[in-house]
């Protein structure tokens, strides 16, 4: 599926950690986003398989190593995002951005779409500005994530829509 339900089920967890930031704070939004993040890969498991009725990706499938790898530097820039907290809430949706941004470019090598380029260069575009505007409005960069990843994602699945498929 090229990557699009994944993430589109990112882009919600990102609204939800919005959601929670705007209504309970920044470090319960976080929490949110971060332990949201863990389930993405199992809630897109169950829609790829479950509603798209597609088999598990291959093993021999060298692309899914290169997500994997690029995990670790991304959970560091999420720590780093979580280190922010106590001195600047401000900046830790931002560093979130970049460091989910980040993850998404090593997806040019596993999809083999340059299209993952744009999108990580989007999100850590999006905390990157926002951490240099002169007050950083930390509670718009989940929702703008958000939007990004869903309408990137929805773009994905359609595009993949109209390749024909080899188990046909």
């Amino acid at each position: 599926m090229h990557g699009g339900p994944g993430t589109i089920v990112s882009g919600f967890v990102w609204l939800a950690g919005g959601i929670f930031a705007s209504s309970a704070g920044v470090a319960t939004g976080f929490a949110v986003l971060f332990f949201g993040g863990m389930l993405i890969f199992p809630i897109t498991e169950l829609i790829v398989r479950g509603i798209f009725r597609r088999e598990a990706a291959s093993k021999a499938n060298p692309g899914g190593l290169t997500v994997i790898e690029t995990i670790f530097p991304m959970i560091g820039g999420l720590l780093a995002a979580w280190l922010l907290l106590p001195h600047r809430p401000d900046l830790v949706f931002p560093m979130a951005a970049i460091a989910v941004g980040t993850h998404y470019f090593g997806f040019r090598t596993a999809y083999g779409d340059w299209t993952f380029w744009v999108l990580g260069g989007l999100m850590c575009g999006v905390g990157i500005a926002n951490m240099f505007v002169g007050t950083p409005v930390s509670g718009v960069v989940p929702y703008a994530i958000a939007g990004i990843e869903i309408a990137f994602g929805g773009g994905l699945l359609w595009v993949n829509s109209l390749q024909p498929r080899a188990d046909k």
